[in-house]
């Protein structure tokens, strides 16, 4: 009896969480899959990690000490011919008669040194400099990522609203095939009691296959978007769901919020400015100690009493460049100027859009209650061909050709809808 019911519970559970999964298949489901199996999103994220390290890195260079070993050994072979006879010696020290290097001039030598250096002055301030740096730039893989998430909001939603257009226009095939098939019934028997003609039979079956055919059609693209729109998201399943409705609600703006699209060109400029600032660095004082110790021998014999060490100071200034220092801030006067047109011209073109969705909607609105008139009228005119059809005292033509025009209006009804709400998720996104 307890095994029964442990089974049975599970049984239920494992109901409650299959209705679960399936009910989560909305908008906000497809999104976030789109953005967590996004190769550039995911890039962009790696970039701000890289930035992090860099600065960590610069921070070494900049601040700490440095400890380096250096070496190395001199050979001068020569061809001696002391004691007249030819030999030839590696390191020859006290050659008279031989064929080489001037032993004068040169001999081999060894050395090693291990040499610390601290830096004393600038160090501090370049890697400030470069902490701005890595920030602005930490911040421009930031914002990447969020416009990049926010276009694939856009295209997802978009792609479901296609999905979600093909299975209206299921759904109301269907319906206008119930509508077929009674009006079949009701004619087949005016038929057989002699009120009605077998054409108008055939007239029915013909219009009933087209709306068959229309029906295969609709699944099919309902099928090949969704699939479009599992790629998009980078979701691994073939097979057909069913989405749930959606109304996508208007987000309006907020004053004092800044515009996601002139973000970057904000960001842009800034790490001109901060490029511009490291650059000058160079023509700043720059001095280091150093202090080394090691092995520096030219006479092998007496290696051992070699051994020593130094220290010292190393002073830098860059006193004239040629007008380099000049010319790169003409650059930077340049680069700010262009970046200062770009972001005038995308913000007017954000607003014209912003304006454009704005009108559109408007305009929609209108259209929508025209054609509700329409379907009204035709769904009057409908109910009385009906009643008549019932009695033998309309053709079946005509029933069939205010039936048509009453499928196609409601076809552009759904078509308008979902065009509205194509340009309320275009108005979503540049009004952000």
């Amino acid at each position: 009896m307890n095994r029964l019911l442990l089974f049975f519970s599970l049984n239920i559970i494992g109901l409650h969480f299959y209705g679960q999964g399936k009910n989560d298949l909305s908008i906000h489901y497809y999104i976030e899959a789109a953005k967590a199996n996004s190769p550039l999103i995911a890039d962009f994220r790696n970039q701000s990690e890289i930035e992090q390290a860099e600065l960590e890195r610069l921070k070494a260079m900049y601040t700490h000490s440095r400890l380096e070993l250096n070496g190395d050994y001199l050979f001068v072979p020569v061809v001696s011919k002391d004691g007249g006879h030819a030999e030839f010696k590696w390191n020859a020290r006290s050659a008279t008669d031989y064929y080489g290097y001037d032993l004068g001039e040169s001999s081999g030598s060894f050395h090693t040194v291990l040499t610390w250096t601290q830096p004393l002055i600038l160090g501090k301030t370049s890697y400030k400099v470069a902490q701005g740096q890595a920030k602005v730039n930490t911040d421009i893989a930031h914002n990447r990522t969020r416009m990049e998430e926010h276009q694939l909001e856009r295209s997802v939603t978009e792609q479901y609203l296609l999905c979600l257009l093909d299975k209206a226009q299921i759904d109301y095939t269907d319906s206008v095939s119930a509508v077929i098939e009674r009006q079949t019934h009701i004619v087949r028997k005016l038929v057989e009691n002699g009120f009605s003609k077998q054409s108008d039979l055939n007239l029915l079956a013909i219009e009933r296959e087209a709306n068959m055919e229309l029906l295969t059609a609709f699944r099919q693209a309902y099928h090949t978007h969704l699939m479009d729109l599992h790629l998009l998201c980078g979701i691994a399943d073939t097979t057909d769901v069913d989405l749930p409705e959606l109304q996508l609600p208007i987000r309006w703006p907020v004053n004092d919020k800044s515009s996601l699209f002139t973000e970057q060109y904000r960001l842009d400029s800034l790490n001109i400015s901060l490029s511009l600032r490291s650059f000058n660095l160079q023509y700043k004082p720059k001095l280091d100690l150093f202090i080394n110790g090691g092995l520096q021998v030219g006479d092998f014999a007496g290696w051992y009493r070699h051994f020593g060490w130094s220290a010292g100071l190393t002073f830098s200034w860059t006193i004239f460049d040629g007008k380099q220092k000049r010319w790169k801030e003409r650059q930077a006067l340049w680069q700010q100027g262009s970046i200062r047109t770009y972001k005038e011209n995308s913000e007017y073109q954000r607003n014209m859009r912003v304006k454009q969705c704005l009108s559109e909607l408007h305009r929609y609105d209108q259209r929508e209650r025209t054609l509700e008139n329409q379907i009204a009228e035709y769904e009057t005119i409908l109910s009385d061909y009906g009643k008549e059809l019932n009695i033998g005292q309309v053709s079946v033509l005509d029933y069939i050709t205010v039936l048509r025009n009453k499928i196609q209006t409601e076809r552009d009804r759904l078509l308008l809808r979902t065009n509205r709400q194509l340009v309320i998720a275009a108005y979503n996104y540049w009004n952000w």
